[in-house]
This record gives C-alpha cells, structure tokens and sequence, in this order.
C-alpha cells in the first residue's frame, strides 16, 4: 500500500453472504453515479474507481478473511483510497448498510459510525486554525458533523472527548493566545470501540454544557422525573451488553418488570436490577423510552409502563 494511502474494511455482519454478489452490488450502486463515477476492473477481479473532476482514485478488492483480530468476520472486502479522498468511503457508506456490511477503519481499529452525517476524518483535512487549536489542547480530532463544528476527539491515553463548539468558534477568530481553558473538552467515552457502540445507540451527548454541568448516564425521554417519580410506574428493563469485536451492544434474555412507587428514584432501582440479573454491573448508560404502555392493577387503574433500556460493560 502506497504511503499516502489509507484502507478500510468493508466487514459483513453475519458469516453467511455471497462475496462476489456483494461486491457486485457496490460497484452497480457506484455506477448509477454516471458521468460522474467510472469503475475499471482489472484480471484479479478489483474495481479500480475514478472520478471525472477530480484526480482522485481509490480500489475496490475481494478477500476472504482480513483484519486478523479485528473483526470476526469470514470475508471483506478492502477499500483503499488516499489520505484526501473524502468522497470514496463515504459514497461506499451509502450502499453497505442495505447490503449487511459496516466500514471498519484500519487507522483508528473502529467501524464507521451509522450515522451518515457524523464524518470520519481520517481523510478529510482540517482547517489549520482548527488544527492549531486541537493540537494546543494534545488532542486528535476523530469525528466531525457535517457542516458543523461539532468534533470529537481523542487523547493520548485513547479517551474520547466532545469539543465545546462554542468555545472552538471563539477559538478560531480570536487571534490573541489563551490559557487553556478546563470547558473546552468532556469526556463521553473511555475509548474509541466504546465510543462508537454508545453512539450508534444514540447514548452519546452532543449538546456541550448540558453534559459538562450536569453530566449523568440516563437519557430520559419519558417525560417523568427518574430523580423522584410523579407516581407509581412500572418499569420494565431490558439489558444490552457491549460486544467487543464488534464494537456494539448485544440484547440479552433477560425481561423482566417491576413497579417503582410514587417517589422512587430510578438510580436506586437499576442498582436494584442489574444485581439481580447477575450480569457485570458496570453501567455504561441507560435510556428511558419515549412510548409509554398501560396496565391495569388489581383494582383496575392503569399504571404506565416504562421501557427502561439498560447498557452493560463486558
């Protein structure tokens, strides 16, 4: 691989898939870009992709196992492009999840995020001003929202951090040096793998002081009060726990329901429950649903039933 060029797996989910009609399906979706985008397929079966407006080029290739102990998976299929093109891998992402494959990034050992909008910037270049600033702080920024200035980056140590935007923006005009401020960075994951599980689940903050201030482990979106309860509700937990290899959650057995009483707090109760279910305790976070289902006690009143989603450490 060339020094300037950066790769990426293209990783099936399941172990069960037909390579060659999967690559298939990539290059037939690239070449509905036409006029734009053309493919050249060479004798050992690669797809070399070009672009009519710019120099660019990146390479599509078949293989049965890559990665080693980075993914478990039993075929990929590996993209290789240069450290400026931003368009290849991202016009890929289009297509691999309808087909059941993830995008795993070599250079930061993680997958691509679902999202489309959150951008990997392995091959975007930032801005020097923004570089500068980053680099002040011992920082590498990973991840980006699109036409935002909404980053997340890491430190040496691997800890994943969100960037204060506010304080970026004010960064980046302001010419004079300052001292570093303690507001300009919060911690949202212990590391990249964990980071990119909790983001796909929705579990990550992306609203600055909200977490810097008052930073908790529950997203709450049923409208009750998880500090002290209005009323009596039933909760009902449903537990997930982190899956290394693949850098997400996997849904355990275990349901179960329990009422909560007027005044309970749910911290409390997921100490509760998590110990009972004898599965590794170490909270990771936990998102009380938005749909709320009734049912009857015995005297025939409604009580609401909460979905309490419960995500675990190994």
């Amino acid at each position: 691989m060339p020094a300037d060029s950066v790769q990426f797996y293209l990783v099936r989910e399941k172990a069960v898939g037909d390579l060659e009609a999967d690559f298939k399906k990539i290059i037939d979706y690239l070449l509905t870009f036409v006029g734009d985008v053309s493919i050249t397929r060479d004798r050992k079966g690669s797809a070399v992709i070009s672009y009519t407006e710019t120099p660019l080029k990146a390479t599509l290739a078949k293989s049965k196992r890559l990665g080693g102990k980075d993914t478990a998976a039993p075929s990929q299929i590996t993209l290789t492009c240069s450290k400026d093109d931003d368009l290849s891998v991202n016009l890929i992402k289009n297509v691999t999840g309808n087909i059941g494959y993830r995008i795993f990034n070599i250079q930061n050992r993680s997958f691509l995020a679902n999202d489309p909008s959150l951008m990997d910037l392995t091959t975007v270049k930032i801005e020097p001003d923004i570089a500068r600033i980053f680099a002040s702080y011992k920082l590498t920024p990973l991840f980006q929202f699109r036409n935002s200035l909404v980053f997340f980056a890491k430190d040496k140590k691997g800890k994943i951090y969100l960037i204060n935007r506010h304080l970026l923006e004010h960064l980046s005009q302001e010419r004079q040096k300052a001292v570093l401020q303690k507001d300009f960075a919060v911690e949202v994951a212990p590391d990249i793998g964990r980071f990119i599980a909790l983001f796909d689940r929705g579990l990550i903050p992306v609203t600055f002081y909200e977490n810097y201030h008052k930073p908790s482990k529950i997203i709450n979106h049923s409208g009750f009060n998880p500090e002290r309860f209005e009323k009596s509700v039933f909760i009902e937990p449903v537990f997930f726990r982190f899956d290394k290899p693949s850098q997400s959650f996997r849904q355990t057995d275990i349901v179960r329901r329990d009422l909560l009483a007027k005044g309970g707090k749910l911290n409390n109760h997921i100490r509760k429950v998590i110990k009972a279910s004898k599965l590794p305790n170490k909270l990771m976070a936990a998102k009380l649903a938005r749909e709320i289902s009734f049912i009857p006690d015995k005297k025939g009143k409604l009580i609401p039933r909460l979905r309490l989603k419960l995500f675990l450490d190994e």
